[in-house]
């Protein structure tokens, strides 16, 4: 008699909790022109929870790998780190630790790139163009738009 295990992969709890997290705060920000120019004053810092988003769940899958090694394999690999398990521990780990496989959330991240990007966009509609051009024209700092701050949305 054969018994067939069910595995059904689930994406990254973590992953998933922290996209939900920006996606809260970016529709927080996108509400009034205050909080748009909070999060404005803000840019640089949301601009490298944004970048480090997508690298973590772009990176996910090499991560992943970690529960599916054997426990020699994870030893060698931590040795070569100057990590030494003690020998009941590293017996005891295997890729049998989780079953289910679990994945990277992409679809999560293309949705929270779109709403950074709508953010984004909305908050262009509040920059003074004329002013912008001018200063720019006279060598001065000014950004004509945010579009610097961008994401793709095929990340």
């Amino acid at each position: 008699m054969t018994t067939e295990i069910e595995v059904k992969q689930r994406p990254s709890q973590f992953l998933l909790s922290r996209i939900e997290n920006l996606a809260a705060a970016f529709t927080f920000f996108s509400r009034q022109s205050d909080r748009k120019v909070a999060f404005l004053l803000q840019l640089d810092f949301w601009d490298w929870e944004m970048d480090e988003m997508i690298f973590a769940v772009s990176n996910f899958a090499e991560r992943e790998k970690a529960w599916r090694v054997s426990g020699r394999t994870a030893d060698d690999m931590l040795r070569a780190e100057g990590i030494v398990l003690k020998n009941k521990v590293r017996n005891a780990y295997g890729p049998s630790t989780q079953v289910n496989p679990v994945s990277a959330p992409n679809a999560e991240l293309a949705r929270l790139i779109a709403t950074w990007n709508d953010l984004l966009n909305a908050c262009n509609e509040l920059l003074d163009v004329k002013w912008t051009k001018q200063t720019s024209k006279a060598g001065g700092k000014a950004q004509l738009d945010l579009s610097k701050y961008r994401k793709p949305l095929s990340s």
